[in-house]
């Protein structure tokens, strides 16, 4: 025995050390904060839990009641959830004697309705999460006693409509998450209370149309989510409070049209998906006062045309989507000042040509689409300011390969290892069809030429960007046969035995054929013959 009196500090020790340590409850597996519970026949919850333990998670447990105070045992806990349970049924202050719970979710249970009667002391829960359960209606004080609430999340239930004061003593609210529900409608003031919002999400509902005033109040919010809705109309002022706001998700719609100054006074906005609607027109403007956007999509919708000065401010633009519309042609400076853009996206549309210069001062540009469009040629230079592009689809064209092919061809040749999917194929003429662009030869790349008018007047071709003095492409007005001539030799022909259809079968054996081919330069004839021979050893 240690002589004189022990100091306090360390009988509390010996005392302590003689506790005997709480066990982990039966039907769970205990670390060393968290305690998980996942055995189906657990008929309850454990009346405590380690002192160690702060986090409670059960998975797919049977019972079906949390009685009242049913954590009184385990105070110190801070986080408890409840996945895929069979929880339908709370009793009043079944959360009493938590007074540190910081974290509450329910996700994949069976309510249909809640009270506020559970949730009368959870004045310290800073996270709540009621999910995936098949809850239609709440009480308009269910969050009575939870003021200190920051994070709240109520998708993917069946909600069909909310409360008026719902979220009237939610002011430290910064996060909310209503997706996946069936709000056809919302409340005009429903969202005032909440000036420190920063999220919500409205995504996956049935909200046809939303009222002007909205989002009033919610001057600090930076992303709002309204896609896979029913709108089809907006009100012009419906942002105007959201001046903070950073990222704005509409796609999934059915907008027709959009009111000019829609976007006016989103200044600090980066992200805008308008993508799945039936837009038809952009008015004049329209992003004018968005001069820190990003990102932009407007695809898969109806767009015909763009205006010329649609993008004019959007200097900050890296990515820019308008596939899948019905865009036939495009203003020569439209993308004029898209400095900073790295990403374009114009496939699946029907332009027939695109106009000189298009692709000007898009020097970062490194992914291009075109691909499923109408286009048969490429003007001269169209890629010469993009020396940093390292994707460009052409697919899906009706790819020329003429003389007016010549500048696409000469830039594939030169880039076609460094580009491995710019795979071009031509669309005609028919003895060409299905060749792959980069691997023709530039005489191959033939045009009509006119002569002048006189007696026997004739048609001709001429090579791309040659003269037709210097190098001659006789053919025959089917174009099935191709003779390539310089001033002193002739250099590659290239023949279709199998004559168009409803011409006839092509060239039997041990049969010869003619064709006199013209051109500018003048005539020449081609004979083939065909000999059979008997196999030898």
């Amino acid at each position: 025995m240690l002589p004189g009196p022990w100091p306090g500090w360390l009988c509390l020790c010996l005392l302590l050390l003689a506790r005997p340590a709480q066990p982990c409850p039966t039907g769970c597996d205990c670390f060393s904060h968290q305690v998980f519970c996942t055995d189906e026949a657990l008929e309850a919850v454990p009346p405590t839990f380690p002192l160690h333990a702060t986090d409670v998670v059960f998975v797919e447990t049977s019972f079906t009641t949390l009685p009242t105070g049913a954590f009184s045992g385990s105070p110190h806990l801070t986080r408890v959830v409840f996945l895929n349970t069979q929880l339908s049924r709370l009793g009043p202050d079944a959360f009493g004697g938590l007074p540190g719970l910081a974290d509450l979710e329910i996700t994949g249970s069976s309510f249909f309705n809640l009270s506020a009667a559970p949730f009368s002391h959870l004045h310290s829960l800073l996270k709540f999460t009621l999910s995936f359960s098949a809850l239609r209606t709440l009480p308009e004080d269910l969050f009575r006693h939870m003021g200190a609430l920051e994070s709240l999340a109520l998708q993917g239930n069946r909600l069909q409509s909310l409360p008026g004061r719902l979220f009237q003593p939610l002011a430290r609210l910064r996060t909310l998450n209503l997706a996946q529900n069936l709000l056809a409608q919302l409340p005009g003031e429903l969202f005032a209370p909440l000036g420190r919002l920063q999220s919500l999400r409205l995504s996956h509902n049935l909200l046809g149309s939303l009222p002007e005033g909205a989002f009033g109040g919610l001057g600090g919010l930076q992303e709002l989510s309204l896609d896979s809705n029913a709108l089809s109309e907006l009100p012009a002022g419906l942002f105007s409070p959201l001046r903070g706001l950073e990222k704005l998700w509409l796609h999934h719609n059915a907008l027709g049209q959009l009111p000019p100054s829609l976007f006016s006074s989103l200044a600090n906005l980066t992200h805008l998906s308008l993508l799945d609607n039936g837009l038809r027109t952009l008015p004049e403007g329209l992003f004018a006062r968005n001069r820190r956007l990003v990102a932009l999509s407007l695809s898969h919708n109806q767009l015909r045309g763009v205006p010329p000065g649609a993008f004019a401010e959007l200097s900050s633009l890296t990515t820019l989507t308008l596939s899948h519309n019905a865009i036939a042609q495009l203003p020569a400076g439209v993308f004029r000042d898209l400095v900073e853009l790295t990403r374009l996206y114009l496939g699946s549309n029907n332009l027939t040509a695109l106009p000189p210069g298009l692709f000007q001062n898009l020097s970062k540009l490194e992914l291009l689409g075109l691909s499923e469009n109408l286009l048969t040629t490429l003007p001269e230079g169209l890629f010469d300011d993009n020396y940093n592009l390292l994707s460009l689809a052409l697919h899906g064209n009706p790819w020329q390969c003429d003389c007016h092919l010549g500048y696409l061809f000469r830039w594939l040749q030169q880039y076609s290892d460094q580009l491995p999917n710019a795979r071009t194929f031509c669309a005609g003429p028919a003895y060409l069809r299905g060749q792959l662009v980069p691997a023709l030869t530039e005489e191959q790349l033939v045009c009509p030429v006119s002569p002048a008018p006189g007696p026997g007047d004739s048609w001709g071709l001429v090579s791309a960007g040659k003269p037709p003095q210097s190098r001659c492409s006789y053919s025959n007005p089917e174009g099935t046969v191709v003779l390539a001539c310089d001033e002193t030799h002739c250099r590659w022909l290239r023949l279709q035995l199998s004559a168009r259809q409803g011409t006839g079968a092509g060239l039997p054996y041990n049969a010869s054929q003619a064709w006199d081919l013209t051109s500018a330069c003048g005539t020449v004839r081609v004979t083939v013959s065909i000999e059979a021979r008997a196999g030898g050893p």
